[in-house]
C-alpha cells in the first residue's frame, strides 16, 4: 500500500476527526490543509503536524503532490471543491451531506464516473461496530419481516450556530444535518431498499434562524417497510441517540444503542468508526484487490440520502 498524499479542506470538528483517521491508519499522510481563515489553519496544521497551509483550495486540491482529497468544510462548498478535485483526477471522500441539492450531487456522482475516482460519502454509522451487528441480526431473521423503524437524528438542549443556521451555506437546518444520518441507517439496517414515497412535516420552534430546527419524515421503502424519522435541535428531551434505530419485525424488536442515558464520558461520535470509514476509502483509492465491507457507502448512497431529504423538504412545503 502506497502512501497516499492526502488534503483537507475545512479545519472544524470533522476534519480533525478524519486526519486523525488517515494517521492511524498507516495507509497515507495529510500534506496540506485549506481553510478561508488562515489562522485557523495554521493552528489546525500545527495540531497535526501539518506542513501546507493555505487559504487557496483550488490550488491545494489540483496540486499534483495530492493523491486524495477530504472536503470537511460548509455544505455550500462540498460540490465544487469536490468537482474540483475530481477534474483534476482525485479521490475524494466529502462529508454529508454530499451537496445542496440532487442537482449538484448527480453533477459529482457522473464526474466521478467519468474521470474514473473514487467518490465517497461520508455515511460513517454504516462502519459503527453496533449498527452493524444490528445488521447482521436482521439479515439472519432474527426480527423477522421488518415491519416498521424509528430512528432519531436530534440534538437535546443544544444545537449549532454560525453556517449551519444560514440556508445559503447549509441548504437546510436540523433535517438535513441531524436527520439524513437517521435516514441514512435506517436505509442501511435494511438492506438499502428504494424510498417509493417521502412525507415530512418540518417547522422551526426552537431558534431565531431560518432553518428548520424540528422535523418528522415517513418513508415508504420499496421493500414495505415503514420509516419514521425524527430531526431536531434545541429538543428537550431525546428519544434516542444520534443515528439510533427501533425496528418493529414480525418475530421481534431491537434497537441499536439501549433508552437509557449513556454512562458519564460516553463518546457517542467516536473515532473508531471515522477510522474504519477512512482504512475502507484509502484501500479503494490504493492498489486494486480491496473489496469494501457489506453496505459500506458509496457515491450513490449519499446521492439516495440527500434526494429523500430534498423530497422530504418538498413535501413539508407543499402541505404548509
Amino acid at each position: 500500500m502506497p502512501d497516499l498524499r492526502i488534503a483537507v479542506t475545512g479545519c472544524g470538528f470533522i476534519a480533525d476527526l478524519h486526519v486523525r483517521a488517515v494517521q492511524g491508519s498507516g495507509l497515507g499522510r495529510v500534506v496540506g490543509v485549506a481553510n478561508h481563515r488562515l489562522e485557523s489553519a495554521r493552528a489546525f496544521a500545527a495540531k497535526h503536524g501539518i506542513e501546507r497551509v493555505t487559504d487557496d483550495w483550488q490550488t491545494l486540491v489540483a496540486d499534483a503532490g495530492v493523491d486524495a482529497v477530504i472536503v470537511a468544510t460548509p455544505n455550500h462548498l462540498h460540490a465544487p471543491q469536490a468537482l474540483a478535485a475530481i477534474s483534476a483526477g482525485k479521490a475524494v471522500l466529502v462529508e454529508k451531506p454530499m451537496a445542496m441539492n440532487v442537482a449538484e450531487g448527480a453533477q459529482m456522482v457522473a464526474a466521478a464516473k467519468a474521470t474514473e475516482v473514487e467518490l465517497l460519502v461520508a455515511h460513517m454509522w454504516r462502519y459503527r461496530a453496533e449498527v452493524r451487528a444490528l445488521r447482521a441480526r436482521i439479515e439472519a431473521g432474527e426480527l423477522g419481516r421488518v415491519v416498521r423503524t424509528h430512528g432519531y437524528g436530534v440534538h437535546a438542549k443544544w444545537g449549532p450556530a454560525g453556517w449551519f443556521t444560514d440556508p445559503a451555506l447549509a441548504g437546510g437546518g436540523a433535517l438535513i444535518d441531524m436527520g439524513i444520518h437517521a435516514i441514512d441507517t435506517a436505509r442501511y439496517l435494511l438492506g438499502d431498499p428504494d424510498a417509493v414515497r417521502v412525507r415530512a412535516s418540518i417547522g422551526t420552534a426552537f431558534g431565531d434562524y431560518a432553518v428548520d430546527d424540528d422535523g418528522i419524515v415517513l418513508i415508504d421503502w420499496s421493500d414495505g417497510t415503514r420509516s419514521v424519522v425524527e430531526s431536531g435541535w434545541w429538543e428537550p428531551r431525546l428519544g434516542g441517540l444520534e443515528a439510533d434505530t427501533e425496528l418493529y419485525g414480525t418475530a421481534g424488536y431491537a434497537r441499536i444503542w439501549p433508552p437509557e442515558q449513556p454512562p458519564a464520558g460516553y463518546d457517542h461520535c467516536a473515532l473508531p468508526m471515522y477510522a474504519a470509514q477512512m482504512d475502507d476509502f484509502l484501500r479503494r483509492v490504493g492498489p486494486g484487490g480491496h473489496t469494501p465491507p457489506a453496505g459500506a457507502p458509496t457515491a450513490e448512497t449519499g446521492l439516495t440520502a440527500l434526494g429523500i431529504v430534498e423530497r422530504a423538504y418538498a413535501s413539508a412545503r407543499d402541505t404548509a
